[in-house]
């Protein structure tokens, strides 16, 4: 049997990855909750602007498949039993979008065999890429900072602060990934961003469209589905632009040097 055939009939599920999973679950719940009370799209219990969990279950796709999706659903459906008030049958159902929002990532990297190799080239651009994804993503949480401290009680100026620092963080982050497509590797990156937007569109539609179209019973009015729908979808843009992007860039190496990294879709 060849090396590289013996490496992979090693792999196995162990308690690191059982762990990591966990661990990944129960911060997606808290950052679900956190999200969806201070950054709600109004008239739907649950649904986030700015839904930060998506950055820790969406990115655990890419690196640990089906664990990553696990990590979302089980956060989500519990976000759906509290604060949100869906009944479990409702919960249940909703719960598919951050399933899906994982798994869509996921599948673009393991169907076209892309691995993801987050490092960069040489050369003045390879240098001014880490920085605008490490800017953005701080200038974003900052933002996010303010609004949970001052913001959502005081209003403005914080909220326009907040506002700003969103879009600015988002803009310097997407020169980063375009930076990144240039001197990266571009099946990578290619693979990253069709991920973000796959899994963005698909999450909202389902998401949105299981709360107000189709459920048993959808707990929220049918008129409500594109506004529910637009907000859900601008929101993980943002999310998984800037934050995804970072801990990606950041943290793969990481993965694949501790073993935590699976190939397959679960070991």
């Amino acid at each position: 049997m060849h090396v590289t055939e013996k490496a992979k009939a090693r792999k196995r599920v162990t308690w690191a990855h059982i762990v990591t999973f966990v661990l990944a679950t129960a911060i997606s719940y808290v950052l679900a909750v956190v999200s969806s009370l201070i950054f709600p799209v109004l008239g739907a219990p649950g649904v986030s602007a700015l839904y930060v969990a998506a950055a820790i279950y969406v990115p655990l796709g890419i690196w640990m498949g089906m664990w990553g999706a696990l990590a979302g659903y089980i956060s989500c459906f519990f976000l759906g039993l509290w604060p949100s008030g869906y009944t479990p049958i409702q919960s249940f159902i909703w719960s598919w979008a951050d399933f899906i929002e994982a798994l869509a990532p996921a599948a673009v990297f393991r169907l076209f065999k892309v691995d993801p190799d987050f490092s960069v080239k040489r050369g003045w651009a390879a240098k001014a890429f880490p920085p605008l994804i490490a800017l953005g993503s701080i200038i974003l949480l900052l933002g996010v900072v303010v609004q949970v401290l001052w913001g959502a009680t005081l209003g403005e100026p914080f909220t326009t602060i907040y506002v700003y620092s969103v879009y600015t963080g988002l803009a310097l982050a997407l020169i980063g990934v375009l930076l990144g497509l240039m001197v990266g590797h571009r099946k990578t990156w290619a693979a990253h961003i069709a991920g973000i937007i796959l899994a963005s569109l698909l999450s909202g539609i389902w998401g949105a469209g299981t709360l107000t179209l189709w459920n048993l019973p959808p707990p929220l009015p049918a008129e409500l589905f594109w506004p529910v729908f637009t907000g859900w979808v601008a929101g993980d843009l943002i999310v998984l632009s800037v934050l995804s992007t970072a801990l990606l860039v950041a943290l793969t190496p990481v993965f694949k040097r501790t073993g935590l990294y699976v190939e397959g879709w679960w070991a």
